[in-house]
């Protein structure tokens, strides 16, 4: 039985935005309805290295103005999120995403499967699977992440080996460049997140305040037998290499749209990869379809209760992935709904 899914929620988790916007651009400005001040909503991009460059936010209109004429800074989760949710709500996401206390993966799989997992997981995690209580759907998904961000940060390095190759500059501006690709950098997110934090902003976490955690996207039909045989099949087939490469190349239109900042075209590039997504799964459609509406709508609905006291009370920077701005369901219409004036910066 193939079971694509836990690896194809990479590619819906990291898809940029979707749903019909009126203008192009990545920063809007919240006006009116009784506002004294500004506030201000940006759309992130949560995924690989290729984005990870801060120096990007230098290309966005007003980024850096509106960005230092707040007092607040509101994001999708805050570096102290977990220890600030409810026990309740991290029990949740424990059941999920971790395996029951009296089992591990010598229960799941025979001896030459815990072999080649083995291998595999000393190669990437530098651990041994009687010491891994992720469920296999959950290690699948990180270990699907890491394979990606390998991928991407070694494309980017060929692509600076040629460009040094065939270049005169001076060696100062060379190693200059390369120390910034090559470098572990935050997702953009963080780095903003941090930024806030340097500035003595007020920070506050979205789904802190709606005790949101990501359930869905570690929950599945399939017995932890067969999250474990399938997982042991795409390590022993090279599938995950395979998949990354699928998923990059289904992606890389979108980073590219996004590096315009342009929300039309995401729009465009969001239905080609969703398509894409089902031709490699056709099961997937109505989990997709299932994980939009928890994951962006509801969540979405949820965040507005709480944002729209915060930038009544303070001028606020609001932060979250470009999948939750366009849309019928998106900040933006939400924000306008209420009586707002939002437009592109």
């Amino acid at each position: 039985m193939k079971n694509y899914f836990p690896f194809l929620l990479l590619i819906f988790f990291t898809l940029c935005a979707f749903g019909k916007a009126p203008k192009e651009g990545l920063l809007w400005k919240i006006s009116g309805n009784g506002l004294t001040q500004p506030s201000y909503l940006f759309g992130t991009w949560h995924g690989d290295t290729e984005l990870r460059n801060q120096s990007f936010l230098d290309s966005v209109p007003g980024f850096h103005a509106s960005f230092r004429s707040v007092k607040q800074f509101m994001c999708e989760k805050t570096l102290t999120g977990a220890s600030k949710s409810t026990n309740s709500s991290q029990d949740k996401l424990r059941a999920v995403m971790l395996l029951p206390k009296d089992t591990t993966y010598s229960d799941l799989l025979d001896k030459s499967q815990i072999s080649i997992l083995d291998t595999f997981l000393t190669k990437k995690l530098k651990v041994t699977s009687d010491k891994m209580n992720l469920r296999p759907n959950a290690l699948s998904y990180i270990l699907t992440q890491m394979i990606s961000e390998d991928t991407v940060r070694s494309r980017i390095r060929q692509k600076v080996m040629i460009l040094e190759s065939s270049t005169r500059l001076p060696d100062s501006v060379v190693i200059a460049r390369r120390k910034q690709l090559y470098s572990e950098q935050d997702i953009m997110d963080y780095a903003l997140l941090k930024k806030a934090e340097a500035k003595g902003m007020e920070v506050v976490g979205l789904d802190e305040l709606i005790e949101y955690q990501p359930i869905m996207l570690f929950t599945t039909d399939a017995t932890l037998k067969q999250q474990a045989d399938s997982l042991v099949r795409f390590i022993n087939r090279s599938g995950f290499d395979h998949l990354v490469d699928s998923m990059n190349l289904l992606t890389s239109a979108l980073r590219d749209v996004y590096r315009e900042q342009n929300i039309h075209k995401l729009k465009d590039e969001k239905q080609k990869l969703m398509d894409g997504i089902v031709k490699m799964d056709t099961w997937t459609k109505n989990k997709m379809d299932e994980m939009t509406q928890s994951l962006v709508s509801d969540r979405n609905r949820d965040w507005m209760k709480h944002i729209l006291t915060y930038i009544k009370n303070k001028s606020t920077f609001i932060a979250v992935g470009a999948l939750h701005l366009p849309g019928e369901d998106g900040l933006i219409q939400l924000l306008r709904d209420a009586g707002y004036t939002v437009e592109p910066m």
